[in-house]
């Protein structure tokens, strides 16, 4: 049985090549449409955008949890996040890769580069939205110092 269920409710209009989704509770509105580059539109979010979005969320968030238990002192992580897509074989297109670029201050990374890449590799670990996507997906963390 589950422990926990999320839910969310997408919508689309044919007509207007948009959609909504919304979660149970109504915290989240977000419209969505397909990417500009494969014939969606421009100025919201596409369904690729937003598979990268809760990965990077979902990283960032782990991350963080991960430099607090080990002192690492990164207050306010950032990342960058990246995806690739290429032709599927079976038609359309599919996303091989996800990449993360968590910020590491140049000083911190070069005095205490092993701690940090501890909290990466716990944060690879644990994070619940990139375990679901890495078992499909090239999917690599590289540490940018700033």
């Amino acid at each position: 049985m589950s422990e926990e269920v999320f839910k969310i409710t997408a919508t689309w209009d044919s007509a207007q090549k948009k959609g909504m989704l919304v979660n149970e509770d109504g915290s989240l509105k977000i419209p969505h449409g397909g990417a500009a580059s494969l014939g969606g539109g421009h100025g919201i979010p596409n369904p690729e955008e937003l598979l990268l979005a809760a990965v990077s969320a979902c990283f960032v968030q782990t991350w963080a949890i991960f430099l607090g238990k080990l002192t690492v002192p990164i207050e306010a992580p950032v990342l960058d996040g990246s995806c690739e897509l290429e032709k599927d074989p079976a038609g359309g297109f599919r996303i091989t890769k996800l990449d993360l670029a968590p910020y590491v201050p140049t000083a911190l990374w070069e005095s205490r580069r092993a701690d940090v890449e501890k909290t990466l590799s716990l944060a690879v670990r644990y994070c619940i939205v990139s375990k679901a996507v890495k078992a499909s997906v090239i999917f690599t963390v590289t540490p940018k110092p700033v």
